[in-house]
């Protein structure tokens, strides 16, 4: 007689059907893909997709609100370690290089796609995103007493601009280079010098 084994969830699937979706999205764009695609690419047969996501949309916000997440979580630890003003905003434009390293597929369809979203979605990952830039200015406001607030938030968004650039832009260079010269424009940027090595 056949032993029936109870069935156990796989922990890691809700995670692969977010990474396949971002890889997909971020190569043919989000609407050009089928919750098909998505399931096949994260080695998910049939209908097993949808008992983590009842749609594309859903996949979606699901995508961007974890890399919103992920910046803004580490960006409080940063904060929260209580350094100098100078030593803090190193690290977060450290930080935020490395996700715009090791997430790059997310960043880029939350560049592409996060107009699509539905109003609410959209409304909450933008109040979002303007906390986080609001963490760099604060950081930043000491250290440039010659800026106006309008031009803090210029420095920010420029620098936080120039190294997402690297998203839709392949430089053929290793990591660790491209996260140096990422350093200094970025720095560049916020009119401040970057920490000594």
């Amino acid at each position: 007689m056949a032993v029936t084994r109870p069935r156990t969830r796989d922990p890691g699937r809700k995670q692969r059907i977010l990474a396949s979706a971002a890889a997909l999205s971020a190569r043919y764009g989000f609407r050009s893909i089928s919750m098909t695609d998505i399931g096949s690419h994260a080695g998910i047969v049939g209908s097993g997709i949808y008992r983590h996501f009842d749609s594309k949309t859903s996949i979606l916000v699901a995508m961007l609100d974890q890399g919103m997440a992920r910046l803004a979580d580490r960006a409080a630890e940063i904060i929260a370690a209580g350094d100098d003003p100078g030593h803090t905003l190193a690290e977060l434009v450290r930080d935020h290089i490395a996700a715009a390293i090791e997430n790059r597929d997310v960043l880029a369809v939350y560049h592409m796609e996060a107009n699509t979203l539905p109003e609410e979605d959209l409304r909450r990952l933008r109040r979002a995103q303007r906390h986080y830039v609001e963490e760099w200015v604060h950081q930043l406001a000491p250290l440039r007493t010659d800026l106006a607030d309008a031009e803090l938030r210029l420095a920010v968004h420029a620098a936080i601009g120039a190294i997402q650039s690297t998203l839709f832009y392949r430089s053929g260079l290793a990591d660790d280079r491209q996260a140096a010269l990422l350093q200094v424009i970025a720095h560049a940027c916020l009119g401040i010098a970057p920490p000594a090595r």
